[in-house]
């Protein structure tokens, strides 16, 4: 069948058509300017908009820094000199005679137990700190009250949860280290940054608050130093000597008491724990390795609160 019309209107229609539907290179060349225009807009305002983030969450953690910060490097820097100058050399036995009578027991202080060998610096001690637990030497030695143990309460465990442990300190104060704050600037995205809001946020909420408690409360540093022992090494993986290892044979510990409030030493004392478990049938290694690391412990307070009775 003939189309209708002149052919050459026709063709000059199809060419018309052909020429719309054509996308040329002008186009091309238009919408990629366009798009790359739109994303450094967005990448632009995006990072002034982090940036702004930052500088807010960083305002707010000088604030902190100039209050509880101000306080809390004196102790910090107080306490870790203490433990790097007694890993540095053991300045012999020690007992005050008027600060053997202060009891200490039952107020609230601060607790490190650590291995000698990583009281090298500041860093390696904190490092190590991270690792410290309030063990039963502690728990035998000392006698705050256990309010949870007091009011009943199924979880409140054997023993106070005083001293603190240096090693809550550190975490406490984690926002005000120069780490945190370095991290913070690197931060190259909204999500890695609203992980450190969340952190500001918990440390105000939780940590922060114990901080204060930890400075303005804690009125002794309790430190222990274990020297390692070729006894332990049958007991450490590798043959490296960890602090779980030397509690489970006998080994000299360093214990040393500060006064926080007069700066005071009130003792220090050399002493090798080491008592006989006697166990039931059945008790697994795990079990029998803590109770053997429990009675040790025991006997090391013991020897400690004998040196302090002698001086009465």
């Amino acid at each position: 069948m003939k189309e209708p019309g002149l052919k050459s209107i026709r063709d000059a229609r199809e060419q018309r058509e052909r020429s719309q539907n054509r996308v040329t290179p002008q186009q091309v060349l238009f919408v990629l300017v366009t798009a790359v225009t739109v994303l450094v807009i967005y990448n632009y305002i995006s990072g002034r908009n982090l940036d702004v983030a930052k500088d807010k969450l960083l305002q707010k953690q000088r604030a902190v820094q100039a209050t509880v910060g101000a306080e809390w490097r004196p102790l910090r820097d107080a306490l870790e000199k203490i433990a790097l100058d007694d890993a540095a050399a053991f300045r012999g036995d020690f007992v005050d005679p008027v600060g053997a009578k202060w009891d200490f027991r039952a107020l609230p202080g601060v607790y490190l137990r650590m291995q000698v060998v990583d009281a090298r610096d500041a860093a390696t001690l904190r490092k190590a700190a991270g690792r410290s637990a309030r063990d039963s030497f502690a728990g035998c030695l000392l006698r705050e009250p256990n309010a949870a143990a007091a009011k009943g309460l199924p979880d409140a465990g054997a023993f106070a949860d005083q001293p603190w442990n240096l090693r809550q300190g550190y975490a406490a104060t984690r926002i005000l280290t120069d780490d945190w704050v370095r991290e913070v600037k690197e931060s190259d995205d909204d999500l890695r940054l609203r992980v450190f809001e969340q952190q500001y946020d918990k440390a105000i909420r939780d940590e922060i608050p114990l901080a204060i408690d930890f400075i303005k409360r804690a009125q002794f540093f309790l430190l222990v130093l274990d020297e390692d022992t070729d006894a332990a090494r049958t007991f450490s993986d590798g043959g490296v000597v960890t602090e779980d290892a030397l509690q489970l044979v006998p080994h000299d510990a360093r214990v040393h008491l500060v006064n926080l409030r007069t700066n005071s030493e009130v003792f220090r004392l050399k002493r090798a724990g080491h008592a006989i478990l006697y166990e039931g049938p059945g008790v697994d290694p795990e079990t029998r390795a803590a109770l053997q690391r429990n009675v040790n412990n025991c006997d090391l307070a013991n020897q400690v609160q004998a040196a302090l009775e002698a001086k009465d």
